[in-house]
């Protein structure tokens, strides 16, 4: 049975940093939904903090040009089965989204 999950403060920090990165490359919402075959509307609710789910994360920060390493991928993957667990926001991945997709600095 699948949880429902509210957007944290972790979720709202990815979704900004995605919108960011994204717009710092003059990409549009559709043409990020392209590149990773998904709905410019699925873009739009992971950049206003709706849950993304980590192949699909991993996927949009390829096509940004920001691949995330390997270990980043695992420590949040860990992070948010524990937040699952055991309902409580593990606020150490806003950190950790902040690390895998830096600011972009021209922006």
């Amino acid at each position: 049975m699948a949880h429902m999950r509210t957007s944290n403060l972790a979720e709202i920090t990815l979704g900004k940093n995605l919108a960011r990165l994204r717009q710092s490359q003059d990409i549009t919402r559709l043409q990020l939904g392209r590149m990773v075959n998904k709905k410019e509307q699925e873009i739009e609710k992971y950049e206003k903090g709706e849950f993304v789910p980590l192949p699909v994360l991993e996927d949009i920060a390829k096509a940004l040009g920001e691949p995330i390493p390997k270990k980043i991928i695992r420590r949040i993957s860990f992070l948010r089965k524990l937040e699952m667990e055991t309902g409580i926001e593990q606020e150490e991945l806003a950190d950790l989204y902040n690390e895998a997709l830096p600011e972009a600095l021209d922006y």
